[in-house]
């Protein structure tokens, strides 16, 4: 199950504007073939996960009804996010995101930020292959069946956040436009407490 929501503009604004190659630099820690994963400070979190909480819990409830059949009484619940970590992700022409998961947290998720100008053009052209890739976030889970697909393409918008399982495999395709492609991701827990 995947979740989506828009981001709202200000959060968007805010992320990019705290943008700074003063932060830690997180890349060593993860196995993006990017430039830079650059570390959330304290106060990116929480501003990050104060604005996108509540989409975050739906998430959580939403899935484990769907889980449980019904069987999942939330309304006992208190919920509660633990976050992990969060940083961001620059990436640049020819660079590219091998086939990976989370590890030690239950939910992650990517929130776009920017996109190079210009990669309007090279959709366009890539388009007209059989199967566009460039610059996409590809899921992938399980196997095709008649009634089922086991993989999902996200071509990148600004604004757009998606969760998702952290044991989900994901890749990010390289792209040939001069710019940035910037992002963030965030892992996470929501925390269950009865009330």
């Amino acid at each position: 199950m995947m979740g989506f929501v828009r981001m709202p503009p200000a959060l968007v604004e805010h992320l990019n504007a705290a943008m700074s190659d003063q932060l830690e630099d997180h890349s060593a820690s993860l196995v993006g073939k990017v430039r830079q994963e650059l570390r959330f400070p304290k106060h990116l979190v929480d501003a990050t996960a104060g604005t996108l909480g509540n989409a975050l819990i739906e998430y959580h409830v939403r899935a484990s009804r769907r889980g449980s059949f019904g069987d999942y009484d939330h309304r006992s619940k208190r919920f509660e996010l633990n976050v992990m970590a969060g940083w961001f992700v620059r990436q640049y022409a020819h660079e590219y995101n091998p086939l990976h998961i989370h590890t030690g947290c239950a939910l992650s998720c990517v929130g776009y930020l920017k996109l190079p100008e210009g990669i309007d053009e090279e959709w366009a052209e890539d388009d007209r292959d059989h199967h566009p890739t460039h610059g996409h976030l590809q899921f992938a889970h399980g196997t095709d069946t008649h009634y089922s697909v086991s993989n999902f393409m996200i071509r990148p918008r600004v604004g757009d956040f998606y969760i998702f399982p952290s044991y989900m495999f994901h890749s990010v395709y390289p792209f040939k436009t001069p710019g940035e492609r910037r992002s963030f991701s965030m892992n996470l827990s929501v925390e269950e407490s009865e009330t």
